[in-house]
């Protein structure tokens, strides 16, 4: 196979970043069926937002996780399809979609509490393994691009 140097540069960040959540999602996956946990991996950002926050919109959980519109419905109609969650029409207007999570969601959300500090410890191993707090990156980086954007960066 014919290697590409573009590959190894650091213009395949956004790529790297991308393959990398793939593959802690993959991850996450097990150690989440290890720990007794039906849950998705790509799911628990949107059942720690219901289990914290309570009955959002998809709109809001969108928003909140900044996730496309699109992403955060599939996400949630497979936890539809699980019974961890319901959407019921909003009450003023039945044009929102009002996620919630049933008792089942519930309770996975509080098993999914006793399961944080598991993977927050493996990140830790993960981080002074490498040498570098990747969380604490992400986030400088994040705020750094919200403060002067890439299309800044990229003028010449």
């Amino acid at each position: 196979m014919t290697e590409i140097a573009f590959f190894d540069t650091q213009a395949a960040f956004a790529m790297r970043v991308g393959q990398l959540s793939s593959l802690l999602y993959d991850q996450m996956e097990s150690c989440l069926v290890s720990s007794g946990l039906r849950l998705r991996g790509y799911t628990t950002s949107i059942v720690q937002t219901l289990h914290h926050a309570g009955p959002q919109s998809i709109t809001e959980l969108a928003e909140r996780l900044q996730l496309s519109h699109q992403l955060a419905s599939q996400r949630v109609r497979w936890l539809v399809g699980e019974g961890f969650v319901t959407i019921d029409r909003g009450a003023e207007d039945r044009r929102r979609r009002i996620v919630t999570l049933t008792s089942d969601g519930s309770a996975e959300a509080e098993k999914l509490q006793g399961f944080l500090p598991v993977l927050q410890s493996a990140y830790a191993d993960l981080f002074d393994e490498i040498g570098l707090d990747v969380h604490r990156a992400v986030l400088d980086a994040t705020a750094a691009l919200a403060d002067r954007p890439l299309a800044v960066r990229c003028d010449p």
